[in-house]
């Protein structure tokens, strides 16, 4: 039986949809965003729909930048006519493509059916089960051997490649990664012009998923500059190929960071699918353009750092605390605290961290 999962701050959406007990074979829950610990199993679950209501925009981003990868159901966003006229209900939707679709509660009941025609009875392609067992093995062999070769290539990594320092103009950037045990993991890559810096911070759960990404990235090196629209561009033909390929659909969560640093004024644009964080010195950033002036540090911390052990606001507090260290000691500081709770060779998640200085005899221009 289909079940439909209904999420909201006080309960505003808690009778709204169970007249579709009624005419499907499903069944309806609704709770609270703040008990959603007690319901984990079916965040998880591939076969939820997930109803969320984004009447309190800070109450849904809350609870969705803290659960997004673990939640591996259909994603539909519920809210009024005005909550949905939001610039940033607009660009989660640009960005995110676990958002499977959006429900105006405003409007009557029946134009919300076809939503539910297609989430709760989907037309499924007959498939020769043979052909799929056949092809399963074959993935199942290749992977293996690829997740083997994988975790080699971290341990390695790990010990040769501890500290990445690289410097731009006015601006010097040191970053740090500690290999984790999990599938898929995160990666970063810096593209830079005469100009400008573009970051790419991303983690996955599939190998697949992260060669599709580095690929992409790598169209990008020839451009002589990266507007809003060249980015905006990379991120929907990455949703699309992601879409099409034949990956697992909980395979496929992805966390994206982009940061696009202007040398000549500092200032940042960043575009974020997921929990990582950035910290202004002793600030977190909640907007998406940033200014940083001379001496100033800006410090990323990747979701999957955040993840691991001791936890996000230990380790948010860790780099705050130490932000006046050098950018090593502060990189030494939050990963020192990191290691202290990891039980086996590696971290649980692959963690990174990126600490970007400008240079105190920068020019800026005004």
């Amino acid at each position: 039986m289909k079940k439909i999962v209904v999420l909201s701050k006080e309960s505003e959406l808690k009778t709204s949809f169970q007249d579709l007990e009624s005419h499907y074979l499903c069944e309806v829950i609704a709770f609270n965003f703040d008990q959603s610990k007690v319901f984990k199993n079916l965040l998880q679950d591939d076969q939820v729909v997930l109803l969320l209501s984004i009447d309190d925009w800070s109450a849904f981003e809350d609870f969705y930048s803290v659960n997004k990868m673990q939640i591996n159901g259909n994603v539909i966003l519920v809210g009024s006519s005005n909550g949905l006229r939001n610039k940033k209900v607009e660009e989660l939707c640009n960005i995110d493509r676990f958002i499977k679709g959006v429900i105006n509660i405003d409007n009557p009941s029946y134009l919300q059916r076809p939503w539910f025609n297609l989430l709760i009875n989907p037309q499924i392609e007959s498939i020769d089960s043979e052909d799929l067992n056949e092809v399963g093995q074959s993935i199942e062999k290749i992977m293996a051997a690829a997740i083997n070769e994988l975790q080699r290539v971290k341990e390695i990594h790990e010990k040769l490649v501890p500290i990445r320092e690289e410097s731009f103009k006015g601006l010097t950037a040191t970053s740090k990664f500690g290999a984790g045990e999990s599938s898929g993991g995160e990666f970063f890559d810096v593209i830079t012009t005469d100009n400008e810096v573009l970051l790419l911070l991303a983690r996955s759960r599939s190998y697949l998923v992260s060669s599709i990404i580095m690929k992409q990235f790598d169209d990008l090196r020839g451009s002589t500059a990266f507007g809003d629209k060249k980015i905006n561009e990379f991120i929907s033909g990455l949703n699309v190929e992601i879409e099409n390929s034949k990956i697992k659909e909980e395979k496929r969560k992805l966390d994206v960071l982009f940061i696009r640093m202007d040398l000549k004024k500092m200032k940042g644009r960043v575009w974020k699918s997921g929990n990582s964080e950035l910290i202004l010195n002793s600030n977190i950033i909640e907007e998406n353009e940033f200014s940083i002036e001379r001496g100033e540090k800006l410090i990323v911390l990747s979701s999957g750092l955040l993840d691991n052990s001791p936890g996000r606001e230990i380790v948010r507090n860790i780099a705050i605390t130490n932000v006046n260290k050098s950018r090593r000691e502060l990189l030494d500081e939050v990963f020192y605290n990191l290691k202290k709770e990891k039980t086996g060779m590696f971290f649980t998640h692959d963690a990174t961290m990126i600490v970007f200085e400008v240079s105190k005899n920068a020019i800026i221009q005004i």
